[in-house]
């Protein structure tokens, strides 16, 4: 079964330990639709690549202050679990993301 787990903290302050926002596992998952947003409901990232790499930055590279952030995923599997799951599947997830510098 796709196994897609993403952690609820990660501190981008450049020390070289849990500077990115990345999921912990990440299983037969072959593109995401990830959006992050702040509390006002504005959209401070975005990507496709189920590997995420968020660095703590805005879309224009802004630093993100510390903070609770909302995401919202949909996930497409590549169908490559023995088979089970066509290639169309998608699941939806969403979450907070505490962002501390």
């Amino acid at each position: 079964c796709p196994e897609y787990e993403l952690p609820n903290a990660f501190t981008p302050n450049g020390d070289g330990f849990n500077d990115l926002f990345i999921p912990r596992q990440n299983r037969f998952v072959r593109e995401i639709d990830l959006k992050v947003f702040n509390r006002w409901g504005n959209l401070v990232f975005e990507t496709t690549n189920p590997n995420i790499e968020w660095n703590g930055e805005d879309l224009n590279g802004n630093t993100l202050p510390d903070g609770t952030y909302f995401y919202s995923a949909r996930l497409f599997f590549n169908g490559q679990s023995g088979g089970q799951l066509p290639s169309d599947v998608s699941a939806v997830r969403s979450g907070y993301i505490e962002l501390v510098r």
